[in-house]
């Protein structure tokens, strides 16, 4: 989302404390365990008074749970590490401990070394294959996974889905898919292994290879089916039918494939609750025809593939105008992009009492990426009258009213954010507004309260912290910030990115491609890490022919991804190849209308001559994103040459 507007008039101090103090709410008890780690802090014997009176494991355990209690997660996990180096039977703290405090490198080395003692434990496996995919040592993680898919006492199938849930929320995306690759070897008569690979694939920006995958998965599906039906049979199951075989199910390729523009959830009243629970109880085989059919219909179209798939969904809306066939109509429309047919579909559903709320939660969704305020506050106030989903109608209404300068409004909106997904990004977005208008002190006390509070988010607040600094111009405060971070943290890759964004603003382009250099050892078969030292080798005119060849190696894994196309197109620029370069930036802004792939986009144009065209996209980049640097350096430099 686009930073707060520039600050245009006075604004009252009275009304931050007011918002800070709801903001605050959250929170509450904080202070008694501060309180507590000053007590175990005052308590603390001299060490040399600890070394005597306690055995070498005893010692680091009380100085790790202190430091617990201190907020210094490292320090806890390596004097656990410490501990269990003199007592085996401490491993499985000391995995728990490093995993919890986001310390893969630890965490993996305690597990496996809880695992010498006890092969068959679960979560050791579990804590060894997570902590080995943060690392982006993609076959041991798989090993580990295999393991415990193997032994699972739910079934090889169900497990699947549980690992489903857990890759959708990982940042190493392409480091998942790479992972579910090899797990579908491993298991290659799985139809929930197939299924798993081709929602990786999706997730990764290669819909063609999720379209194999999900015909595959269909395929082992159709095979599977006599054995489940004779053993719905054999349980009672009328007709030999699974049970449930039929019942409409709400499918996953909303969180899978379409980022913003698939956030519609399927058109269903309360009379289907009673179905869905059926669905959800079934294995991934079970559910395969139904939701496996509409996620390889959406990777085709999310391949080039669009007129078949189109055409199918329209003729089963037509033969059975259900709300959930039109949704799913819609939603097949937006993934081709073809916004004004998909919005005409939803606002059929929308006059329907039933399906209404999806149907309205995707048109206000749509009407925030197209800018228009005014629809999209309106379609979510309205939302908020149903009583469903509220903190998330009071995050888009709190960013719409900082979007319109009207930051008062904005932190009494974020403060009703009180759970769910979006109390993270709108205390991030509160702590912003209150820095960018003189509260640093508030700013700063909000996000201590975070790091504590969510502990397991905590790089992603510190990086927050610090791209306040950088964006009120002290960038040295920024990487200064990241560099802290980095200590406490230093497995996370994006930490590392922040840094080379900084250093390389702060015009030290030798240290940010170190950086960059050093992520790609890090994770040497990562396409993002090949993807940004290409893009920033040829963005500053170093080494071309290399910065092609990294973007091109990360193209080849992710042919859809907006970020590489942008790459693509951007290198191909800078060696002299406008004309090419502009298939691959107008691809880019199709699929993410970014103010930075405005901008690459916008000078190709002008370069070739079509300056209206450029101009027009300029425009529309930033009334979106009115702040973005890059954009506003981009046009007016352009225009002093004119």
């Amino acid at each position: 989302m686009a930073e707060s507007a520039a600050f245009a008039g006075s604004f009252r101090y009275s009304a931050v404390v007011t918002a800070v103090t709801l903001i605050a709410r959250f929170s509450i008890g904080l202070a008694v365990l501060a309180s507590a780690a000053c007590a175990g802090a005052a308590r603390r014997p001299h060490r040399a008074e600890a070394d005597e009176a306690l055995a070498p494991e005893s010692f680091y355990t009380v100085m790790a749970e202190i430091a617990r209690v201190r907020g210094e997660p490292r320090v806890a996990a390596l004097q656990y590490a410490a501990a269990a180096r003199f007592d085996a039977g401490l491993a499985p703290r000391a995995a728990q401990v490093a995993a919890e405090s986001l310390q893969p490198t630890l965490a993996l080395h305690a597990a496996t070394q809880w695992l010498r003692t006890d092969p068959a434990a679960p979560e050791a496996r579990h804590i060894a294959a997570q902590s080995a995919l943060a690392l982006d040592d993609i076959e041991r993680s798989a090993e580990n996974y295999r393991v415990l898919l193997s032994a699972s006492t739910s079934g090889t199938e169900a497990e699947f889905d549980k690992l489903d849930a857990e890759l959708r929320s990982a940042d190493n995306i392409f480091g998942a898919r790479r992972l579910a690759d090899r797990l579908a070897e491993l298991f290659p008569a799985s139809a929930a292994a197939l299924r798993l690979r081709g929602y990786a694939a999706l997730r990764a920006d290669d819909p063609a290879a999720a379209v194999r995958s999900f015909e595959a998965a269909l395929g082992e599906a159709d095979r599977a089916a006599p054995s489940a039906n004779e053993a719905a049979a054999g349980a009672g199951a009328p007709g030999g039918r699974v049970p449930g075989e039929h019942a409409r199910e709400e499918t996953a390729e909303g969180e899978h494939a379409q980022g913003e523009h698939a956030q519609g959830e399927h058109a269903q009243g309360e009379h289907d609750q009673e179905e869905r629970t059926a669905s959800e109880q079934r294995t991934p085989v079970e559910r395969a025809p139904g939701e496996l059919a509409q996620a390889l219909e959406r990777a085709r179209v999310l391949a080039g593939d669009v007129d078949s798939p189109l055409a199918q969904a329209r003729g089963q809306l037509q033969h059975d105008a259900t709300p959930a066939k039109r949704f799913d109509y819609a939603m097949l429309l937006l993934a081709a992009k073809r916004t004004a047919d998909a919005r005409a579909q939803l606002a059929e559903l929308a006059r329907q009492p039933d399906s209404a709320p999806a149907a309205n939660r995707t048109l206000a969704l749509l009407d925030f990426e197209a800018g228009d305020w005014n629809a999209a506050s309106a379609r979510f106030t309205e939302l908020l009258t149903g009583g469903r989903d509220v903190e998330e109608w009071f995050y888009y209404l709190g960013l719409i009213a900082e979007r319109g300068a009207n930051f008062e409004r904005a932190l009494r909106l974020y403060a009703r954010v009180e759970r769910g997904d979006n109390l993270l990004p709108a205390m991030l977005r509160a702590a912003a507004i209150l820095h960018a208008h003189g509260e640093a002190p508030a700013a700063d006390q909000l996000l201590d309260r975070l790091i504590e509070e969510q502990p397991d988010h905590a790089p992603e607040i510190w990086t927050a912290r610090a791209r306040l600094y950088a964006d009120s111009g002290d960038l040295p405060q920024a990487i200064a910030l990241l560099d802290r971070a980095i200590e406490q943290y230093p497995d996370d890759v994006d930490l590392r990115y922040a840094r080379a964004e900084w250093y390389e603003e702060e015009g030290h382009v030798d240290a940010s491609l170190r950086e960059l250099e050093r992520i790609a050892e890090l994770r040497p078969a990562d396409p993002a890490a090949w993807n940004a030292l290409g893009y920033t080798l040829a963005d500053h005119s170093r080494n071309l022919r290399r910065a092609r060849t990294l973007i091109e190696r990360a193209y080849a894994v992710a042919p859809k991804n907006a970020a590489i196309l942008d790459s693509m197109g951007w290198v191909l620029y800078r060696q002299g190849q406008a004309g090419e370069a502009l298939r691959y930036l107008t691809d880019a802004y199709a699929d993410e209308r970014g103010a930075d792939i405005a901008a690459h986009l916008g000078e190709v144009l002008w370069r070739l001559g079509q300056r209206a065209e450029a101009e027009r996209i300029w425009s529309e980049a930033g009334a979106l994103d009115p702040d973005d640097r890059l954009l506003k350096a981009t046009r007016n430099r352009l225009h002093a040459t004119r």
